[in-house]
């Protein structure tokens, strides 16, 4: 068999599909694509805002040093046959592994992967392929080698104070490239702790650990920011990472998490198999091209999101502070790696479900009258969840993109069943006691274009979910705060 027709060839396993990139980057001008604009503050939300857009540039600022740390990573992958690996806290080290627009042979660095095996069940038409055996086997190495790249990180600094220095130390000892994305202070705890080592790279912020926020009346500040700037900085590096293999006339396979098609199917990964396709022309990319563009992309859909639906934050926040001061129960339903809890910068307002596009199926004996339900997704309506919420007399803020073409016919996903996608919120049940707020990311998630093929790569979901769950999160805190006074 051919290897094309061999990597087309698919399994009815559902959720993602592994599809590749076939042509190169045009050069396009970028003179239009200036820096979002700051919001005006009228919210406490805002300053988060803000804060993402300024860091955006900030990010741009490091893409010489992204674009350095890409091809050193790129000469090990491509010319020694390497792994692409990720490793720090759950939050972290699954972004690069199941995200959509992802490359698709980055696998998790998980020294003990026995016992994920043992807490995952095997596949079946009811559990999604992210939550399985085959998934963990697949997806998951337990040693690096001294030809491998490991990308380390820490969503949550508690963790990384604990974790860091023993997890590099190892990975060090394996002679793999470790490339570290963290604060300032944590890349000096591991220069202190090992010195300067060629193969030793550290891709910087200077995001204070804790909250960013200060609301007057409350007494720590809120809304974490490393999370996401982290994550701000891997997906940069990762488009970095694509031009540094197309300059050396490899395609990488791209990861895309589909749910806007049906149905819905599952490639065979491209491990050990394919990493690079290597039956087209490909035309070098420059360096910092891939990168700009990117957080280009980011910077608009971040300034979009807030203008134009203020009212809907208003009232979300204020039905949040109502239920809060009326001891009723605010739910967070979440997913694309939105792990809030036990963040620092968190106030724990909400009782979080963090379980990947599911119906969240204890909500059915959870949700009580004038509760409320925060769903922050993806691209699809949670009609199941909506309908429980409703039935049981709770409030309901739906967070999720529209798209701007409709799929064919609804993905059809596991537990929960036909997922139906909407081009505007005048098609959905409309009452009292119902927010929509769009997401405004990309209908495929993922946006860094590769004309010829129809994928997209890089994702948006999560950044956009950050800056909803973080404004709403900042506004509900300045009003309680206000009815303190």
């Amino acid at each position: 068999m051919s290897p094309l027709p061999r990597l087309l060839k698919f399994s009815s396993h559902s959720f993602g599909m592994l599809v590749l990139a076939s042509l190169a980057l045009p050069l396009p001008d970028l003179s239009s694509c200036a820096a979002a604009e700051p919001l005006r503050i009228e919210q406490a939300g805002d300053h988060f805002v803000n804060f993402v857009l300024k860091e955006i540039e900030q990010a741009r600022k490091k893409l010489p040093a992204m674009a350095e740390a890409a091809d050193l990573a790129a000469q090990r992958i491509v010319d020694q046959d390497g792994h692409f690996l990720s490793a720090g806290d759950h939050s972290f080290s699954l972004e690069p592994v199941w995200r959509a627009g992802g490359i698709a042979f980055a696998r998790q660095y998980l020294p003990d992967k026995q016992a994920a095996l043992d807490a995952v069940e095997s596949a079946s038409e009811e559990i999604p392929y992210y939550r399985t055996k085959e998934f963990v086997e697949h997806f998951t190495v337990q040693q690096a080698t001294d030809r491998d790249v490991v990308l380390v990180g820490y969503e949550n600094e508690k963790e990384e104070e604990q974790k860091l220095i023993p997890l590099v130390d190892q990975l060090l000892r394996d002679e793999a490239l470790v490339v570290f994305f963290g604060s300032d202070a944590g890349a000096k705890s591991l220069h202190q702790k090992f010195g300067r080592r060629e193969n030793l790279i550290a891709l910087t912020h200077t995001v204070p650990d804790g909250g960013i926020i200060e609301v007057p009346g409350w007494k720590e500040k809120i809304c974490s920011g490393r999370s996401l700037v982290n994550r701000v900085y891997l997906w940069t590096f990762q488009a970095e990472l694509i031009s540094a293999f197309m300059r050396r006339g490899r395609i990488p396979g791209i990861l895309l998490s589909v749910t806007y098609e049906s149905p819905q199917i599952w490639n065979e990964p491209l491990l050990n198999k394919y990493k690079f396709i290597p039956a087209f022309h490909v035309d070098p990319v420059e360096k910092h091209l891939s990168g700009d563009t990117y957080l280009n992309h980011l910077s608009r859909i971040v300034a979009s999101i807030v203008p134009g639906q203020r009212e809907k934050f208003k009232k979300a926040a204020r039905w949040i502070a109502e239920a809060h001061n009326a001891k009723r129960t605010s739910f967070a339903l979440l997913i694309h790696g939105l792990a809030p809890e036990g963040l620092p910068g968190d106030p724990g307002l909400f009782h979080v479900f963090s379980e990947g596009n599911a119906y969240y199926p204890q909500m059915d004996k959870a949700c009580q009258k004038d509760d409320v339900a925060f769903f922050v997704g993806y691209n699809w309506y949670p009609s199941a969840l909506a309908d429980t919420v409703a039935k049981a007399g709770g409030k309901q803020i739906l967070c999720f993109t529209l798209v701007q073409e409709q799929p064919p016919t609804p993905a059809i996903y596991g537990e929960v069943g036909e997922l139906k996608h909407y081009q505007s919120f005048d098609e959905l049940p409309q009452d009292e006691n119902r927010i929509y707020i769009d997401l405004k990311f990309a209908q495929y998630n993922a946006v860094l274009k590769i004309p010829g093929y129809p994928i997209p790569a890089l994702e948006t979901s999560a950044f956009a979910e950050d800056v909803v769950y973080w404004h709403i999160v900042a506004d509900t805190i300045e009003i309680l705060t206000r009815g303190n006074r």
